[in-house]
């Protein structure tokens, strides 16, 4: 649940997208917590035992050409064809300019947790779980740590094998997919570090992760899956390199042919589309 803060005014949704025509400033739901809005008066959030709690105003960075069409006939077509773009933002300030080193800070900053990891686990669902799979090709095959991709649908109502060296990797488009968060809870109640990979920011999944990468493809509003699916795949790839690189499990050689490709690859589908 999210809360906009108009002038005068509230607004209540589920994410930030259809608020940011009236204005920028949100707050985040905690689970538990109840708003309490009253015309002409501040907004209080408190918890179920009535206890007030501090409502943090955030400001969303969502601009309303995002949210509009843009000229195509409808969403997905406008989707498909910002896949370059989106593809360079999602890697603008973790591939160098020369193309040869990926830096992605959240490994940096849990270096240690992350290296020393027996196993990896990716839940997600739908085309989450798709870009799963290929992120468990990456992982295994430059870092040589075994993956298991599950449906997060089916992971969260059974019991699984799960301990403090396991490292899930959560992977939603939202951040708010239920059964994926539910997945998130049942893995940190093991003791399992999580690792975050999701597009809305502030989102309930960033928030309940340890650390994560947000793929910065700006709201997809069509049905279908375009640019958070190659986001994913993305952010997987840099996720992988990076830790390969840390590990010393890569050639290098090979890392710096990888690097290359991908930071070539928004050119080379703008030039596939002209």
């Amino acid at each position: 649940m999210v809360v906009g803060v108009g002038q005068d005014e509230f607004f209540l949704a589920s994410d930030a997208t259809p608020i940011v025509e009236y204005t920028d400033k949100v707050v985040y739901l905690k689970d538990e917590e109840i708003a309490v809005i009253h015309r002409g008066k501040d907004l209080k959030v408190v918890n179920l035992s009535n206890v007030e709690m501090t409502a943090e105003i955030k400001k969303v960075e969502l601009n309303l050409g995002q949210l509009e069409k843009g000229g195509y006939p409808h969403f997905m077509l406008k989707e498909i064809f910002e896949q370059p773009d989106c593809i360079r933002d999602c890697m603008r300030g973790r591939i160098n300019i020369e193309a040869d080193n990926v830096v992605l800070s959240a490994v940096i900053d849990n270096k240690d947790r992350l290296l020393q990891a027996k196993r990896f686990i990716i839940v997600a669902c739908g085309t989450s779980w798709h870009a799963g799979l290929i992120g468990k090709h990456l992982i295994e095959s430059f870092c040589r740590i075994p993956v298991e991709v599950e449906y997060a649908s089916e992971f969260r109502y059974r019991d699984p094998v799960i301990d403090e060296h396991d490292v899930v990797i959560a992977i939603s488009q939202s951040g708010e997919t239920a059964d994926t968060l539910a997945a998130v809870e049942l893995a940190k109640s093991r003791g399992a570090f999580i690792y975050g990979i999701c597009n809305a920011i502030g989102s309930s999944i960033p928030r309940a992760t340890d650390t994560g990468s947000y793929i910065h493809v700006g709201p997809e509003i069509g049905v279908a899956s375009t640019k958070a699916f190659t986001g994913q795949v993305t952010v997987l790839a840099m996720l992988a390199l990076t830790l390969a690189k840390e590990k010393g499990t890569i050639d290098k050689a090979h890392y710096l042919d990888i690097v290359q490709e991908l930071s070539h690859i928004p050119d080379k589908m703008k030039g596939s589309w002209s």
